[in-house]
């Protein structure tokens, strides 16, 4: 994620004003200004990773063609598919009931939903459920809340 440049904000919460400190309007008005921008290009950069990510989607398949064709040919009990899937679930990142990346973020859950959506309606005209494990999810949260971290550089 590219670095994020933010305004500082510490007019507007009660958490960060000196005790005894005098808000004006537009300084209220200022912070608020910022604060909306601050988030938009929060939300800006999660987006730029999510076309990305979701632009590569299934790279895995279109990488190994001719090993799928295989696998799919033989059957999904071959040790050919076997093979090429357990490879499949390891390398791309939204299989997240086979393999979980260590940084696994939100954008791995979306890509996912938004696989389990899209095959299911595409193949059968229904959508199985989409479980993920609660720890993922939590994971997930924590590593999306500190890439953002990471990635923002507050300025004056």
């Amino acid at each position: 994620m590219n670095e994020i440049k933010i305004k500082r904000t510490n007019r507007c919460d009660t958490r960060t004003l000196e005790p005894g400190a005098v808000v004006t309007e537009e300084a209220a008005k200022t912070d608020t200004i910022y604060h909306i921008e601050a988030v938009k290009k929060c939300g800006d950069a999660l987006v730029e990773m999510l076309k990305e990510q979701f632009a590569k989607h299934d790279f895995t398949k279109l990488d190994t063609i001719p090993w799928f064709t295989d696998g799919l040919n033989k059957g999904f009990n071959s040790k050919e598919f076997t093979d090429w899937y357990k490879m499949h679930v390891n390398t791309e990142r939204h299989h997240l009931l086979k393999s979980v990346p260590d940084d696994v973020n939100l954008i791995d859950v979306l890509e996912m939903i938004c696989d389990c959506c899209s095959a299911g309606m595409a193949r059968t005209g229904k959508v199985f459920d989409v479980e993920i494990p609660e720890d993922v999810l939590k994971k997930a949260v924590a590593n999306t809340v500190n890439l953002l971290i990471s990635s923002i550089k507050v300025e004056d």
